[in-house]
């Protein structure tokens, strides 16, 4: 009798993939027989099988199986419903509008998944794959992204140089926690433990300039959550304060507003005079700016005091701009 069943040998290895994803300390045969709901006897002969026939990069260490050091392997096949293959088209139109860099697993990845799709859907997600694989490659910025994601599936830390926003490069020691896209400048970002400051810090993907897989690993505080982290964020900035901001919005855009669930709000309330004031509570104002300055004399800052006067007195400075007399 075969180790396994035919029919749920592609699933079983998926789930033994990312078993050891997880685990990249490495797992015992007893952990893969109970995870995998066989016997020990069969989990040691389906690893031995794998690993032979190069399907599982993995090697026996005492009474642990270990994945190769910088291991990588795909964990498809995904079977998709065509409404859940949607949900995936919209994620890649996404994918490929906010890639404003050169990025083959991107191109990649959207290839594969349009191969998936029927035909209709497939074609499109073709010609995003295509709009990435046409945007301008950043030196260096492929391994520095594959430096973090190999240290965060493996738990091992990273030495990183790190330019910050006024061009100053620091050595630190970096314990990856969490990887997090953002749309604001089409970046990446790294949210994890900063050796050289003793807490933790967000690190631009865009910024390092340099990764080197260290070989000591670490442990996630246990106390940290990155959804709770970033649960009053407006985009990347979270953490444990908050701040209430109040915005009046005017009556012609109010139904504008209303068609989305905005980051951090928490009241929405409609006027007298048909206005609309949305509270949020946010962990920082700086990203919200570019969005409340974009909807000009149609939005006011009620609170906190120090945003409406840094908001009121970019407003001046900007219609001081317009009014010059241009001869």
């Amino acid at each position: 009798m075969p180790v396994m069943d035919a029919i749920n040998k592609v699933d079983k290895l998926v789930q033994v993939q990312v078993l050891f994803l997880q685990h990249p300390e490495g797992v015992k045969t007893r952990e893969v027989a109970e995870f995998l709901n066989v016997s020990q006897r069969t989990a040691r002969r389906y690893l031995s099988e794998l690993s032979e026939r190069g399907r599982l990069p993995v090697y026996r260490e005492g009474r642990v199986w270990k994945l190769v050091a910088g291991a990588k392997f795909d964990l498809l096949p995904v079977r998709l419903n065509l409404d859940e293959a949607l949900s995936l088209y919209l994620a890649a139109r996404m994918l490929s509008a906010y890639s404003d860099k050169h990025n083959s697993h991107v191109v990649s990845a959207l290839f594969k998944l349009a191969s998936a799709m029927p035909k209709p859907v497939g074609k499109h997600i073709e010609r995003a794959a295509e709009a990435v694989a046409q945007r301008r490659v950043f030196p260096g910025y492929m391994d520095v992204l594959e430096g973090l994601v190999q240290a965060w599936a493996e738990r091992r830390q990273l030495h990183i140089d790190y330019r910050d926003a006024q061009g100053k490069v620091s050595q630190r020691v970096f314990d990856t926690y969490f990887i997090e896209p953002s749309f604001a400048g089409y970046a990446c970002y790294a949210i994890g433990y900063d050796h050289f400051r003793g807490e933790i810090r967000i690190f631009k993907a865009e910024r390092i300039e340099q990764v080197k897989l260290l070989n000591s690993t670490y442990e996630v505080q246990v106390d940290f959550d990155p959804y709770a982290y970033l649960q009053h964020a407006w985009g990347i900035m979270g953490g444990d304060e908050v701040v209430e901001v109040k915005l009046r919005f005017a009556p012609r855009v109010v139904h504008r507003i209303r068609e989305s669930d905005w980051p951090g709000v928490i009241g929405a309330e409609v006027n007298d005079d048909a206005s609309c004031t949305l509270t949020f509570c946010v962990n920082h104002v700086l990203e919200m700016k570019p969005w409340i300055r974009g909807w000009g004399e149609d939005c006011e800052v009620l609170l906190p005091q120090g945003l409406r006067e840094e908001i009121a007195g970019e407003m001046r400075r900007a219609g001081a701009l317009y009014g010059k007399d241009k001869q």
